[in-house]
């Protein structure tokens, strides 16, 4: 069950970088973003694109490398549960957001919850 999270979460991952990659300002817009100028696009395409290829291919790796699972794991708990925390507390305190918001929020609640789940069966296990 570990390595089919990991692995789904690395699929996520890279087709979000390549759908960033190959349509950046349509992308862009759609979460809200507005890419004023090339200094924008780079650093829209350097977390967007850039940071979620290395996600891909780090969780990739801790899926078949027996011995960074747990580094895999940990590492998608940590991202998730401070992506919750922030994106719950900013929609809390600012209101007034899209539809994508949410369901962006969704799904980074249930792929945190499900790695909490794993970490939690993975640490009772040891």
């Amino acid at each position: 069950m570990l390595q089919t999270y990991l692995l789904i979460n690395s699929g996520l991952y890279i087709l979000l970088a390549l759908w960033c990659l190959i349509k950046p300002t349509e992308t862009a817009n759609y979460l809200g973003y507005n890419l004023v100028n090339n200094s924008g696009k780079i650093e829209y395409l350097t977390v967007y694109v850039g940071l979620e290829m290395g996600f891909a291919a780090f969780l990739a790796l801790a899926a078949f490398l027996p011995t960074i699972k747990l580094s895999g794991l940990i590492f998608c708990v940590c991202i998730y549960l401070g992506s919750m925390l922030i994106r719950t507390s900013s929609v809390l305190f600012y209101g007034n957001v899209s539809k994508v918001t949410y369901m962006v929020g969704g799904l980074e609640y249930i792929l945190g919850i499900w790695g909490v789940v794993l970490l939690f069966k993975n640490i009772n296990s040891n």
